[in-house]
């Protein structure tokens, strides 16, 4: 496909390349060696309109499409710092789609238009300790009496957890799929959240485990219909699955061409070792990878321009392959940098550690399997019928 970035992108990518060069670049060693993420880069980014870049005009957003969010991304994986990263597209990506779908426009006002101009950080709370790439198992309630909601409950594994000023906090409301989505209010009496610690990776990122004792909601924190909230999470799963295969992309290729530059410095023999075949073809191959893994995600970025949830099919593709080819074509890269490689200076490590988390994050591989071997057949099924029904 012909490049899907116009001038207008360029110059953001431009624009956001150099933020990421003065803003985040100098502070990486720094934020994770003391697993921190800093609630300034928020307001940063905020005051620049980068968290805004898909989003719509009237809300602070710069009113431009997917490729424009693409761009961040990428600039973004340039900095080799996963856990900042995911803490930024957790912020924008996962709840802030969904209060832009089907919030009120006083909900939007409340809490899109402060949380892409940095002012307040936002959350996404569904997974629970019980509860993961199942969603409809999730146990935390909302009771409803009557003006107001009783929450109680727990999730687990929620990034920006303990730094979020609102979450789209998915709770019970019924039984079976009657899931609903609540704008809630972390200053609320009852909550309580505590961060979660010995990550493999992602050291950088804010993850909590939260807690809901008889936490009193207004109904007016509602988010779209009550019960509705099952199919919310889903169609709203499609974006940060997509979001992911991006962020994998980038990262795999972030990381070939750090092992590039390695090959032309690091001598052994009186050589260089890019002179080695051995090594030479190992970069061929993760060439080929990162060419795979960008045609197949842009195409699913193309898709969800053109179907939005719809394009499901090939999102799911693109993550389950890219998520997995990415930790591939870093690990050879920590390879090709051999003893180096396995220390921290030069930043293979941290990339492969962050790297794994995308394989198990939004749904696991597995699940992704699950979903396209139900597509694939579910048309060889329909497929099947139709001839039949022409005899």
């Amino acid at each position: 496909m012909a490049s899907p970035f116009t001038s207008e992108h360029e110059l953001l990518r431009e624009s956001f390349r150099q933020f990421v060069d003065t803003e985040i670049k100098p502070h990486v060693a720094e934020w994770e060696a003391k697993k921190i993420c800093e609630r300034e880069v928020f307001r940063k980014m905020g005051e620049r309109g980068f968290f805004g870049v898909s989003f719509p005009e009237q809300y602070g957003g710069s009113g431009m499409d997917m490729w424009a969010a693409v761009t961040v991304s990428e600039e973004l994986s340039q900095a080799n710092i996963g856990g900042l990263a995911m803490s930024l597209y957790a912020h924008t990506y996962l709840p802030l789609p969904v209060i832009n779908a089907i919030g009120t426009e006083e909900q939007k006002q409340t809490y899109l238009v402060p949380a892409l101009k940095g002012e307040k950080i936002a959350a996404l709370g569904i997974t629970e300790p019980g509860a993961g790439s199942d969603v409809g198992g999730i146990t935390t309630t909302a009771e409803d009496k009557g003006d107001h909601f009783i929450v109680n409950g727990s999730k687990m594994f929620i990034t920006n957890g303990t730094m979020a000023d609102f979450i789209v906090l998915a709770v019970r409301t019924g039984e079976g799929h009657n899931l609903s989505l609540l704008l809630f209010d972390t200053k609320t009496t009852g909550f309580s959240a505590t961060p979660v610690h010995n990550k493999l990776g992602m050291h950088s990122s804010d993850t909590g485990q939260l807690y809901f004792e008889n936490c009193i909601v207004p109904k007016t924190a509602l988010l779209g219909q009550k019960n509705m909230g099952f199919y919310y999470i889903m169609s709203n799963f499609q974006e940060e699955r997509l979001i992911a295969a991006i962020t994998g992309t980038a990262s795999a290729a972030h990381a070939t061409e750090k092992a590039k530059r390695y090959m032309h410095e690091r001598q052994a023999f009186g050589r260089p070792i890019a002179k080695f075949q051995v090594l030479r073809h190992k970069i061929a191959k993760m060439a080929i990878t990162v060419e795979a893994c960008r045609s197949l995600s842009y195409r699913a970025v193309q898709e969800f321009i053109e179907q939005g949830p719809a394009a499901y099919r090939i999102i799911s593709i693109a993550k389950a392959y890219v998520c997995e080819e990415a930790f591939y074509v870093i690990n050879e890269a920590l390879q090709i940098h051999g003893g180096w490689g396995y220390m921290e200076d030069y930043g293979i490590a941290r990339s492969l550690r962050d790297i794994r988390l995308m394989s198990v994050g939004a749904g696991t591989t597995e699940i992704m399997h699950e979903v396209i071997s139900k597509i694939e057949l579910d048309n060889v099924k329909h497929d099947k019928q139709m001839i039949k029904a022409r005899g």
